[in-house]
């Protein structure tokens, strides 16, 4: 078997960079793009994601990749009849009084993102009550408000990118395994698998929290973390099944007006209620309307459980983390005090020191590529990392993402671990 580019990881990158490759190759049968998952489609994190889409970042690189991420994402379902589950809920980044740094950071970022031609503004404890009907917010509290932002169904939008590459004459492989690479004279040649050998020119490794073991079988080492992050879900008593139609209203690209006002109305009257990023009281929030529930996480994943073998991921949430999960949202919002609890979930985080993805060529090894460590934030990067890898693959100017920036080759050993999500 055969293949011009091998892509490891059936995620959100691996289907997004199947997806770009596929387009770009003119005889699929001649150079195939074949992508294998040994599981199925989203059996990683990006199964688990919030999906979130924001472009609030303190690095103006990783900014331009959330904002032309966000537009794809935002006309996808008008330009290809696939859909994503897309709500244009908005997003909220939000810090308290209490927190001079971080106020100050928000409204650092909101000056450089509108630099950068991203809808964003900054707004205070009024707006904030206005745009979040119960929110509790101080006088002095600030937010950056992304009125574009939402999020999408991580699982529906991994299933509509691999139907386009399949379209494009990519093949999906699931249920196929890696076993180990096929390394000749300092580059790939190929890949050993549970199905047979493939000869290929070039092979991506997009493998999420199994990236590190699969390098370090041929002693090549990069500084990645795996950890457990817990989320857990409260329900939203209002949302009824029967106004799911408005929630339709908020799946719309963002060059409609009418689409806004038909999605702020969606969102007053169906509870859906704009994505939080609540830097002082360390969270995530965002509603799940599909289950008529919303979701919550930490901020920070400096107390996430390290796991050293990601199979051993346990599914069962700790009771502290959803008693600290309903604390927390419901002393911003306190109308999910009463909320039931909705279920939880368990997840993956594959982690680099700053807190930003290996995305490019392997050092010393020709033709191998690497694509991990979002550090909880990749999702929203998806449609630019794809573009960008295949640009790096078919030998054109890489514009979609930085490759210094992002480069495997960057740390150099002894660097400290931190990071928001690339707050």
């Amino acid at each position: 078997m055969r293949a011009r580019i091998l892509i490891v990881g059936g995620g959100i990158m691996g289907v997004s960079i199947a997806w770009k490759c596929a387009q770009r190759t003119r005889d699929p049968n001649r150079e195939p793009v074949v992508l294998l998952e040994r599981r199925h489609l989203g059996a990683g994190s990006s199964g688990r994601s919030g999906a979130i889409l924001r472009q609030h970042y303190r690095d103006a690189v990783v900014a331009r990749m959330a904002r032309d991420s966000l537009r794809e994402y935002a006309s996808f379902e008008t330009k290809t009849g696939f859909g994503l589950g897309f709500v244009r809920s908005g997003v909220i980044t939000l810090s308290g009084p209490e927190q001079p740094e971080w106020c100050q950071r928000i409204r650092e970022n909101v000056a450089m993102l509108q630099g950068l031609g991203i809808e964003t503004e900054l707004v205070d404890a009024a707006r904030l009550r206005a745009l979040v009907p119960g929110v509790q917010v101080a006088e002095g509290s600030v937010g950056a408000w992304e009125a574009g932002g939402g999020f999408v169904d991580p699982n529906q939008t991994l299933a509509s990118f691999a139907s386009l590459a399949r379209a494009s004459g990519a093949a999906t492989r699931l249920g196929v395994e890696l076993r180990e690479l096929v390394l000749q004279g300092g580059r790939v040649t190929g890949a050993r698998t549970s199905e047979g050998e493939y000869q290929a020119e070039a092979v991506v490794v997009v493998a999420g929290p199994w990236t590190r073991a699969l390098f370090a079988r041929h002693g090549i080492e990069f500084p990645l973390k795996v950890v457990r992050p817990e989320n857990h879900y409260l329900a939203v008593a209002e949302m009824q099944a029967e106004q799911a139609a408005h929630i339709d209203l908020t799946r719309r690209y963002l060059s409609s007006e009418d689409a806004a006002d038909a999605a702020d109305s969606a969102r007053m009257t169906s509870g859906v209620h704009p994505v939080l990023i609540d830097l002082e009281h360390g969270f995530y929030a965002r509603c799940d309307p599909a289950h008529a529930r919303s979701r919550v996480g930490r901020v920070d994943y400096d107390l996430d459980t390290e796991l050293k073998d990601p199979d051993t991921l346990d599914e069962e949430v700790s009771e502290e983390l959803k008693r600290w999960a309903r604390a927390a949202l419901s002393e911003r919002i306190p109308a999910y005090r009463q909320r039931p609890d909705a279920g939880s979930i368990a997840a993956w985080y594959t982690l680099t020191p700053d807190a930003q993805a290996l995305i490019g060529p392997v050092p010393g090894v020709a033709g191998l590529y690497v694509v991990t460590g979002f550090s909880g934030h990749g999702f929203k990067l998806g449609p630019s990392v794809g573009e960008g890898v295949a640009q790096m693959l078919f030998d054109e100017p890489v514009t979609a993402l930085d490759p210094e920036f992002f480069s495997p080759a960057r740390f150099k050993g002894g660097e400290s671990w931190g990071g928001r999500f690339g707050l």
